[in-house]
C-alpha cells in the first residue's frame, strides 16, 4: 500500500502541476525577485554586525560572520560588498594572530575594491597589506604594496593619502638602511603633510621620521621629531598610532642612555596594545625592550622579556629581521647571566633568521647591503663568543656570512642578466629612464645654478633615479628566473685555504664595539688575533689617511716622510704587529677590510722590516684587496673561461671645456674640478705602445666619448683603461661616474649622452677583461657599510665581467700616475701577476729619483681589488 500512495501522491503532483506550469513559473520569478532585494539588505545587516564584533574585539565571531556577509555577496556577484567582507575577514584574521593569510585577504580585498570602483578601501586595503608584509619584514612586497597606493593616490589627487604611501615607501628603504632613498621620500612627505590643513597626515609622517633617524642614528634629531609629534596628538585619536609613537621614542631615549624614561615609554606602548591585542606590535616593543633593559645591566628582565618576544613571534608567522635582533638581544642576556652554552644556540638562531631575513629585503644592492650592516650585532656578538669558546673556524664561517652578501647576490644576478635579452619595449622603456637622468645631470652641471634651480634639479634627479629603479624591480617581479638564481654561499676555512697561492696569506677583518678581530688564513692554517675596539681604531685610520692623502713637494716631502711613519706607528702596532707571528713564508697577502680599513691602503704601514729598519708592508709584501675570501673564489668560478682575442682598449684625455680659456686650464689633480688632464694622453699613449697595433685600440680627447665605450666591442680585450676624471658620490653610489667627454653635438636619432658613465650604465657592460684600470681621482669610494664595504664603481666593473679593478682611493697626481701606470703594464707584459706588477710600479716611484714621489701620497693611491692572474 505504502508504494501505491507513493505513486498516487506522486500523480496526483504532476497532474496539478501540469495545467498550472505558468503560474508556477511566475511565483518563482516573483520569490527571486524577493530574495535579490533582501539580499543587500542582509549583507549589510551581517558586515554591520561583523565590524561591531570586530570593535568589541570579538574577533572569530567577526571572522565568522564576515564570511557569511561574503558567500552571499559572491552569489550575487555584488563586488562591493565582497571586497567590505573580505576587508573585515582579513582585519580578524590578522587581530587573531594570523598575519600570512591577512596579508592575503587584504590584497583581495585591494583587487575587488578596484573592480567595484570603490577607491578608498583599494587603497586603505593595500596600505594595510604593505603594513603587514613591513611587519613581518617581507620589505621588497612592502614597497610594492605602497609604491601602489602611492600611484593611486596621485592619481585621485589625494594630498593627505600620497603624504602618507610617500613616508611608507621611505619608511621601507629606511628599514632596510637605503638612507638616502630614504630621505628623498620622506622629504617630500614632510614637505607636503606640512602643506596641509589635517595635522594627522603630519603626525603620521612624524612617526616614520623618527623611525627613521634612529635608524641612521641621529638620536637627537629623532628625539625633536617625537617632540613635535607629541604636540599634535591630541589631533591623532587612533591609539595605535601613538603606541607606535612611544615605542620609537622609547628607542630614541634608549640610544640616548635616558634608560628610565625609555623603559616608561615602552610600558605605556604595552599597555595600549596588548587590550587591542595587537601580536605583532606587541613583540616588536617587547623585543626592543629587552634591549634596553640589557643596557640597563638588567639580564635577567632582558631575558625574560625577550623570551616573550619570540613567543609571541612564533604565535604570528614571525619577522626574520626582528628575530634575529631578539635572539642576539636574549644570547646577550644570557652571556651576562653566565649561560655561554644556551648563548651560543641564541645566536646561532639569531644568524639563521638573519639568514632567511636577507631573501625577504628589496633586491637592490645598497637594501641587502644594509639588511646586515644594520644588524652587525648579531655577527659580532656571535664571533665573540665563539672565539671565547676557541671556535675558531665557525667564527671565521661567520665573519665570511657577514662580508660582501650583498656582492655575492648581485654577482650571481649579474650573469642570468647577462644573457637574459629585453623586449624591445622595454629596452626602450630602460633607455628613455637613463635618458631622463642624462638630461637632468647635463643641466646640473651648468655653471652659476641658482639654488632654487638647482633645488628643484635635484628633485627631479631623484625622481628620475627612482623611476629607474622601481621599473627595474618591476620588471625582476615579473620575470620567474630570478627565483631561480642562488647565490653563492660563504665558503669555510678549508675552502678558502685551499683557494690560495702558494706563499699567499689571507687577512680578514671583522670590527666590534668592545673589540676587533681578524683572521690570518696562511699555508692551511686558521689563527684568530683579538684587536682593539672600532672606536680605538677609527681616529687612528682617519688621521693617519687624512697624512697620507695630503700633497706634498720636494721640499717638504723627507719631513713629511718622517711625520707619517712616526703617526703611523701606533696604527701599526695596533692593527698588523699583532697579525706577524702568523705570516711566516708569507709573500703576498690578500685583505678583507670592515668598515674605516676599507679607506686604508696596508701598503703604508709601515713597521720594522728584516734589518730592523722601518719599512712599508709594500717593501715586504705585494697586496690586494678583496670583498671577501667568498666572493674571491666566486669571480674565479662564475667567469668564463675564454680569454680575450685582443690585449688593451683605453680611453684618456677627455674634452671637458669647450672654450679656449677653458681649455687653457690644466690641473695637475684629476679632481672634481673638469680641467683638462694633459697627461692622460701621455699616459694612454705610453701603455698603448706596449701591445701590437692589432692589439690595442685607442681613443682620445673628442673620441673618448661615453657612447664610443658603450659601442666598443669590450668583451674583446685583455684590458680596459679609463685616464680621466672621476666623479664619486659617497651618498648615492648609483651617481658616482668615470667623466668622458660630452658631445658636442647630438645626432638625430641618437641617444642623448651626458658624458658620465655611471654605476647602472657600467654594470650594462658586458667585459671579459681581466683587468679594468680606473685612473682617476678616488675612484675606490663609494658609500661604506660594514660587512659589505664600500659600493661604488668598482664593484660595478666586477659585476659587468672584470677580473679585477685597480683604483685610487684619494685625488692622484697627473704627472706621478701617468709614470707609475706605464710601469704597472710594462710589468704585466713581462708576464708578472697583477699584484707583483703594481707592487713594481710602486716601488719605482718609492725609490727613484724623484724626492716627492717617494712619499705614499704620489704611490700608493692605486690598490688592486679582485684576483691576482
Amino acid at each position: 500500500m505504502k508504494r501505491i500512495v507513493f505513486l498516487l501522491c506522486g500523480l496526483a503532483v504532476l497532474c496539478l502541476s501540469l495545467p498550472h506550469s505558468a503560474q508556477m513559473q511566475n511565483r518563482r520569478r516573483a520569490k527571486a525577485n524577493s530574495l535579490d532585494t533582501d539580499q543587500p539588505a542582509a549583507v549589510e545587516r551581517l558586515l554591520k554586525t561583523a565590524a561591531r564584533q570586530l570593535q568589541n574585539k570579538n574577533f572569530l565571531q567577526a571572522y565568522q560572520i564576515a564570511k557569511q556577509a561574503l558567500t552571499l555577496s559572491q552569489e550575487s556577484h555584488d563586488k562591493a560588498r565582497q571586497a567590505r567582507a573580505i576587508n573585515l575577514i582579513a582585519l580578524a584574521a590578522f587581530h587573531a594572530g594570523r598575519m600570512n593569510e591577512a596579508i592575503r585577504l587584504f590584497k583581495l580585498a585591494s583587487s575587488n575594491a578596484d573592480e567595484a570602483g570603490i577607491s578608498q578601501l583599494q587603497t586603505n586595503a593595500l596600505g594595510r597589506a604593505g603594513g603587514l608584509l613591513m611587519q613581518s619584514g617581507r620589505y621588497a612586497d612592502a614597497l610594492f604594496c605602497f609604491e601602489q597606493t602611492l600611484r593611486l593616490f596621485r592619481q585621485r589627487k589625494d594630498k593627505s593619502g600620497e603624504a602618507r604611501a610617500l613616508a611608507q615607501v621611505g619608511s621601507v628603504f629606511a628599514e632596510t638602511g637605503d638612507f638616502a632613498q630614504a630621505t628623498q621620500y620622506l622629504q617630500q612627505a614632510q614637505t607636503l603633510a606640512q602643506s596641509l590643513p589635517r595635522r594627522e597626515t603630519e603626525f603620521f609622517v612624524l612617526r616614520r621620521l623618527v623611525a627613521a633617524e634612529n635608524a641612521r642614528g641621529n638620536f637627537d634629531k629623532a628625539l625633536a621629531y617625537g617632540e613635535r609629534a607629541l604636540l599634535l596628538a591630541p589631533a591623532a585619536p587612533r591609539a595605535f598610532m601613538y603606541a607606535e609613537l612611544l615605542y620609537h621614542l622609547a628607542m630614541t631615549r634608549t640610544a640616548l642612555n635616558q634608560l628610565p624614561k625609555a623603559a616608561e615609554l615602552f610600558e605605556q606602548a604595552l599597555r595600549i596594545i596588548r587590550p587591542m591585542k595587537l601580536p605583532q606590535p606587541e613583540a616588536f616593543v617587547l623585543g626592543e625592550y629587552a634591549a634596553t633593559q640589557l643596557k640597563a645591566g638588567q639580564a635577567g628582565s632582558a631575558r625574560n622579556t625577550a623570551t616573550q618576544a619570540l613567543t609571541v613571534l612564533q604565535r604570528t608567522g614571525g619577522n626574520k629581521h626582528l628575530e634575529a635582533r631578539v635572539h642576539a638581544t636574549l644570547a646577550e642576556a644570557q652571556r651576562a647571566l653566565g649561560q655561554p652554552a644556551v648563548a651560543l644556540l641564541s645566536y646561532r638562531a639569531g644568524l639563521s633568521a638573519l639568514e632567511d631575513a636577507r631573501a625577504l629585503s628589496i633586491p637592490t644592492e645598497i637594501s641587502r647591503a644594509g639588511i646586515v650592516a644594520s644588524r652587525q650585532q648579531v655577527f659580532a656578538g656571535a664571533i665573540s663568543l665563539l672565539v671565547e669558546q676557541s671556535l675558531t673556524e665557525e667564527a671565521f664561517a661567520v665573519a665570511e656570512s657577514y662580508h660582501a652578501r650583498a656582492f655575492l647576490d648581485v654577482l650571481a644576478e649579474a650573469g642570468l642578466e647577462s644573457e637574459l635579452e629585453l623586449t624591445p619595449a622595454q629596452q626602450e622603456r630602460e633607455d628613455q629612464l637613463f635618458e631622463q637622468i642624462s638630461a637632468v645631470q647635463r643641466e646640473l652641471w651648468q655653471p652659476e645654478l641658482a639654488p632654487e634651480k638647482e633645488a628643484q634639479l635635484n628633485r627631479q634627479l631623484a625622481d628620475a633615479e627612482n623611476a629607474l629603479q622601481l621599473y627595474r624591480l618591476a620588471l625582476r617581479r615579473a620575470d620567474p628566473r630570478y627565483a631561480s638564481v642562488k647565490a653563492p654561499p660563504p665558503i669555510d676555512f678549508k675552502r678558502a685555504a685551499e683557494s690560495l697561492p702558494k706563499e699567499t696569506a689571507l687577512l680578514e677583518f671583522v670590527l666590534g664595539e668592545e673589540r676587533s678581530f681578524a683572521w690570518v688564513v696562511s699555508a692551511g692554517k686558521l689563527a684568530t688575533v683579538k684587536l682593539p675596539a672600532r672606536k680605538e681604531l677609527e681616529p687612528l685610520v682617519a688621521a693617519f689617511r687624512a697624512e697620507i692623502s695630503t700633497k706634498v713637494n720636494s721640499a717638504t716631502a723627507a719631513q713629511a716622510m718622517a711625520k707619517l711613519k712616526s703617526q703611523g706607528k701606533p696604527l701599526y702596532e695596533k692593527l698588523f704587529q699583532p697579525l706577524e707571528a702568523h705570516l711566516s713564508g708569507a709573500r703576498k697577502l690578500i685583505l678583507v677590510p670592515d668598515g674605516v680599513l676599507s679607506y686604508l691602503p696596508f701598503e703604508t704601514l709601515a713597521g720594522n722590516g728584516a734589518r730592523g729598519a722601518t719599512a712599508f708592508l709594500l717593501e715586504r709584501f705585494a697586496l690586494r684587496y678583496a670583498p671577501s675570501a667568498s666572493a674571491l673564489v666566486a669571480l674565479q668560478t662564475l667567469r668564463p673561461n675564454a680569454a680575450p682575442a685582443k690585449g688593451l682598449i683605453a680611453f684618456g684625455d677627455p674634452v671637458y671645456a669647450r672654450s679656449e680659456s677653458a681649455q687653457a686650464a690644466h690641473t695637475d689633480e684629476r679632481g672634481f674640478d673638469f680641467r683638462q688632464l694633459p697627461y692622460t694622453r701621455t699616459e694612454v699613449n705610453g701603455i698603448a705602445a706596449l701591445f701590437p697595433a692589432t692589439e690595442r685600440q685607442v681613443l682620445l680627447g673628442e673620441e673618448a666619448q661615453e657612447a664610443a665605450v658603450k659601442a666598443a666591442p669590450l668583451g674583446q680585450y685583455r684590458y680596459l683603461h679609463f685616464a680621466a676624471h672621476a666623479l664619486v658620490d659617497e651618498e648615492y653610489p648609483a651617481r658616482s661616474a668615470i667623466m668622458l667627454s660630452a658631445p658636442t653635438t647630438i645626432a638625430s636619432g641618437a641617444k642623448a649622452e651626458d658624458g658620465a658613465l655611471q654605476m647602472a650604465e657600467v654594470m650594462r657592460l658586458k667585459l671579459n677583461a681581466a683587468l679594468v684600470t680606473l685612473s682617476a681621482c678616488g675612484t675606490g669610494l663609494g658609500r661604506m657599510l660594514h660587512g659589505e664595504g664600500i659600493i661604488g664603481l668598482t664593484r660595478a666593473f666586477l659585476y659587468a665581467g672584470a677580473d679585477s679593478v685597480v683604483v685610487s682611493l684619494w685625488n692622484v697626481n697627473d704627472i706621478a700616475t701617468a709614470s707609475l701606470m706605464r710601469s704597472f703594464y710594462k710589468n704585466l707584459q713581462q708576464g708578472l701577476s697583477k699584484d707583483d706588477a703594481l707592487r713594481q710600479a710602486q716601488l719605482e716611484l718609492l725609490r727613484g729619483a724623484q724626492p716627492a714621489w717617494r712619499h705614499p701620497y704620489y704611490w700608493a693611491p692605486f690598490v688592486l681589488v679582485g684576483a691576482a692572474q
